[in-house]
């Protein structure tokens, strides 16, 4: 049977939430223990903390709706199906949806944002819903409509205009071959004779011997000079 969820039953559902005294039960095989929020309206909530005290998983049930989160897995919800023999926070199964429904998230940020305590459990849960349920504002507004297809238009081919025929043109007539430039007469070859210079050949300079002797009698003559004025000197000091 479909539990009520008027605006004035989830609000009494969660103020009997908000008053409920937290059941802390034993650690389970895995090691965490579980701490239960039980209202008898139709809300609970239950934590999974480890040894050292940090939450892992939190469910939360409002009367037919049901959150979940876990550590690196995010928020996900379902759908809570109860017997017809019980009344709520009693239930039986909890299908989960395939995907995340906005508006079940969108009503369980809303109702846990009511709370102003200081269960340090469901000021988790109140944050953990507060921040999925930005994110999924966030994403909806980023996400705009989708862009159309883009059609590229393609310029049509002109093809080339039509070749014209082209007249052949006459053969060159031939150019006459150059005359060929008359050499220059060849010159005649000199006649070398025995004992004649060369053609072009620079000779040594002439030296005669008497102008050798002239050269040593200068030569001497300046000797004696220097000699007796040396001689000069030496008596004179």
């Amino acid at each position: 049977m479909a539990v009520e969820t008027s605006s004035d039953t989830l609000k009494s559902a969660m103020q009997e939430l908000y008053r409920a005294r937290a059941v802390e039960g034993p650690p389970g095989e895995n090691g965490l223990r579980t701490v239960w929020h039980l209202s008898p309206q139709g809300a609970e909530l239950l934590s999974l903390v480890d040894d050292e005290g940090r939450v892992r998983r939190q469910e939360l049930t409002l009367l037919d709706e049901h959150c979940i989160w876990a550590s690196g897995q995010g928020v996900r919800t379902g759908r809570v199906e109860s017997g017809e023999a019980r009344r709520p926070p009693v239930s039986t199964e909890v299908r989960a949806d395939p995907e995340l429904v906005p508006q079940r998230l969108v009503r369980a940020a809303q109702a846990l944002a009511t709370y102003a305590g200081q269960d340090r459990y469901i000021l988790h849960m109140q944050r953990v819903l507060a921040l999925a349920r930005e994110g999924l504002e966030m994403s909806s507004i980023a996400a705009g409509p989708e862009p159309l297809g883009r059609t590229m238009a393609f310029a049509p081919v002109t093809p080339p205009p039509p070749r014209r025929a082209v007249a052949a043109s006459p053969e060159p007539e031939p150019v006459p071959a150059p005359e060929p430039e008359a050499l220059p007469e060849a010159l005649p070859e000199p006649v070398l004779r025995y004992g004649e210079a060369l053609p072009n050949e620079v000779l040594p300079p002439v030296v005669r011997k008497s102008e050798g002797l002239v050269l040593v009698a200068v030569f001497g003559v300046a000797f004696v000079v220097a000699m007796i004025m040396l001689f000069v000197l030496l008596r004179g000091g």
